[in-house]
């Protein structure tokens, strides 16, 4: 489905015969023929529609995956443990949607890489009566992914036409791509066709054009070979990511505290990097607030390192951060433009009782809808602070029709599969006569009581008509948390690095129960001083040391241990909102006249605590266990399954409610032995 943009962009198609039948070599070695070449590769069609796994999930404009590879496959000099599948017709190592309009050359160092287009083109697998299918197969040797029966998207109803059979082969062997077409027809979309079939690399910087705007005839065949002998040095270091994986943008809080730093540098090349450095700085506006840096040894091929800067900065403004990274040091990058990497952070003031997290700076410079609607956009928020209840959602919207169309404004909760969008907690429908143009239409929820407590939601404009168009902000830098909905189907936003969604949500502060937190200081030991780091404001405390029942409700409670061993502290930190548990063990080993039975006890250690559903205790060797009694607070004695392990006894607690439990173990080693602790269950 084309973006209908307000800025607009005139596209001409130059069609050209179907004449070249081979091509190459890229300057890493990689060449082409097709079937019509003397020595080119004989058309044979793989049915993997039995055999192979139907991929659901596409539809119009989207990715789905990863989907895993067999260790061995590679893609120029990088190995390749994972694809993606466009709806577009493409493979790509990323989830960078690649959609209208596609590429006029290849390769080509901007928008998406590292990608194999067999047929990249505006293809449709929803809708209505649409036949088309996807289907992949992937052993030790070889990934074949078909596209089966899939039409063109049109503007004319029902939206699609044509029907496409096409499918690529990836050799692990021998590291070749084939791309076999076994019928192509365009149906009653309109000609020519826009789109590519070639190769790109992850740099951009290399690939292999086949085809532009050409549509391949059927009972043919495209290979790739690999060279036979690569020649081409690669040094490429890049920062991967700063500060998340998804190098996305995030808010913060405005604060006096610090903020630590980090990045991800990656050897994208096929040649070891020596030690080189990272720098770092934190941008207001135009003005540097902060400096700093960070040293790396070095890289193999394919390494990766993630690094904490030397410096940290303080938000104490509200507003847009830029913090900019940067690589320094390697003798003969070939590709400096991913040297540098611009993450984008915004504080706000978590102190109002309302405050608003929008990504965008509240000016509209482009704008996005979809041709004959049915589709959206959406931006995925996480609040600074925790817990918050949303109290509506915002969006701009720059234009509409002298017959207006309204627009739904939906909010989904991220428990999908890796963080996605999953569980839709809201949704309000605006109708046509309230949309206001060129401003914020601001939208309470329908459910008034929407509370983040950890995590972040998914914010949707979805067009309730044609006409209704959404404002961009195209400042740089940008969230790249934006995604785009084409029907059902969600995929990145084809904008996400380049524009801002105006789009966002305001919040309400929820009072909240204490997070406890404490530390523990061994400077006087067997006297130990612990320190309440509890947020939240508590307003009491109380601890138990563990320690022949022990007790404090000082705020900052000192306590003399006696015997050696290791001893559960607890702290449970309370205020009028309710309470919150901690526990951390504590070993004493400063007191003289120590014994044997003594240092097994020490060895007898619960873990993990906190727990949540398996809890183990390690069994020293040549100690036999006899038997366990676990009781709650008020010493009512609970039935716990035990298992016997060779180092330890496993215990299964999925069915404690939470709280705080105390477990006496009795065993013998020479003679009889009693453990006692405590845990928390979560």
């Amino acid at each position: 489905m084309k973006r209908l943009l307000l800025l607009s962009m005139a596209i001409c198609f130059v069609p050209f015969a179907n004449a070249q039948t081979s091509g190459g070599p890229d300057a890493y070695g990689y060449t082409w023929k097709s079937s019509a070449h003397p020595t080119g590769p004989s058309y044979s069609w793989v049915d993997i529609t039995t055999t192979g796994t139907e991929v659901s999930g596409l539809g119009d404009d989207n990715v789905v995956g990863p989907f895993g590879l067999a260790p061995g496959f590679q893609f120029y000099w990088y190995p390749v443990s994972q694809f993606y599948i466009g709806s577009n017709g493409y493979i790509g190592f990323t989830s960078t949607n690649i959609a209208s309009p596609f590429p006029t050359a290849i390769p080509l160092p901007g928008g998406a890489n590292d990608w194999i287009g067999m047929h990249l083109s505006d293809l449709k697998f929803d809708g209505s009566g649409n036949n088309g299918k996807c289907y992949y197969y992937a052993n030790n040797d070889s990934l074949v992914v078909s596209f089966v029966n899939v039409p063109y998207w049109t503007a004319a109803s029902p939206s699609y036409s044509g029907s496409n059979t096409f499918q690529m082969v990836f050799s692990r062997i021998d590291k070749s791509i084939t791309f076999n077409y076994q019928s192509m027809s365009a149906g009653l979309t309109p000609l020519p066709i826009d789109n590519a079939v070639g190769i790109e690399n992850n740099t951009g910087a290399l690939g292999l054009q086949t085809y532009i705007d050409v549509v391949p005839t059927n009972q043919t065949s495209v290979k790739y070979y690999y060279p036979t002998t690569v020649t081409y040095a690669v040094t490429d270091a890049s920062v991967n990511w700063n500060n998340n994986p998804e190098d996305g943008g995030f808010f913060i809080k405005k604060s006096n505290s610090a903020v630590n730093l980090h990045a991800n540098v990656k050897n994208l090349g096929n040649q070891p990097i020596g030690a080189f450095t990272i720098t770092d700085t934190v941008y207001l506006g135009g003005s540097a607030l902060s400096n700093g840096n960070a040293s790396i040894g070095g890289l193999a091929p394919g390494d990766d390192s993630t690094v904490t800067f030397s410096n940290a900065f303080f938000s104490q403004f509200t507003g847009t951060y830029s913090f900019a990274t940067n690589i320094q040091g390697v003798t003969g990058d070939l590709v400096p433009v991913n040297n540098r990497k611009v993450q984008k952070i915004v504080s706000v003031d978590v102190n109002q009782a309302n405050y608003t997290l929008d990504y965008s700076d509240g000016s509209a410079e482009d704008a996005v809808s979809w041709v004959g609607g049915n589709g959206g956009v959406a931006t995925y928020i996480q609040p600074p602070d925790y817990p918050v209840k949303i109290e509506s959602s915002q969006f701009f919207i720059a234009s509409n029709a002298t017959v207006p169309s309204g627009f739904s404004a939906m909010i989904y909760d991220d428990n999908g599969p890796n963080g996605s969008h999953g569980t839709l907690l809201d949704s309000v429908y605006v109708q046509p006569s309230n949309v206001a143009v060129g401003a914020y239409n601001t939208v309470p929820t329908a459910d008034t009581n929407i509370v983040i407590n950890g995590g972040g939601v998914y914010v949707v404009w979805y067009m309730g008509g044609p006409d209704v168009v959404l404002g961009l902000d195209d400042s740089f830098p940008v969230s790249a948390r934006s995604f785009e909905l084409l029907g059902n189907n969600w995929g990145t936003f084809r904008s996400r690095l380049t524009r801002e969604p105006m789009i966002g949500i305001t919040v309400r502060n929820v009072p909240s129960k204490p997070n406890a937190d404490f530390s523990i200081d061994y400077a006087n030991s067997p006297t130990i001083a612990f320190a309440d780091q509890s947020t939240k404001g508590p307003s009491q405390w109380q601890w138990d040391f563990d320690d022949n029942n022990a007790t404090s409700t000082m705020q900052n409670p000192s306590h003399t241990y006696t015997a050696n061993g290791n001893y559960n502290v607890c702290l449970i930190a309370i205020n009028n909102n309710g309470s919150d548990t901690i526990c951390k063990t504590v070993m004493i080993n400063t007191i003289s006249g120590i014994g044997v039975e003594e240092l097994v006890l020490q060895n007898m250690v619960f873990y993990p605590n906190p727990n949540s559903g398996v809890g183990y205790i390690t069994i020293p060797e040549g100690v036999g266990f006899n038997s366990i009694e676990i009781m709650d607070v008020l010493g009512k004695k609970q039935n716990v399954a035990v298992q016997i392990k060779s180092k330890a006894i496993e215990l299964d607690l999925s069915h404690l409610a939470k709280g705080v439990y105390t477990y006496s173990l009795n065993a013998q080693y020479k003679e009889a032995l009693q453990k006692r602790g405590k845990f928390v269950i979560e």
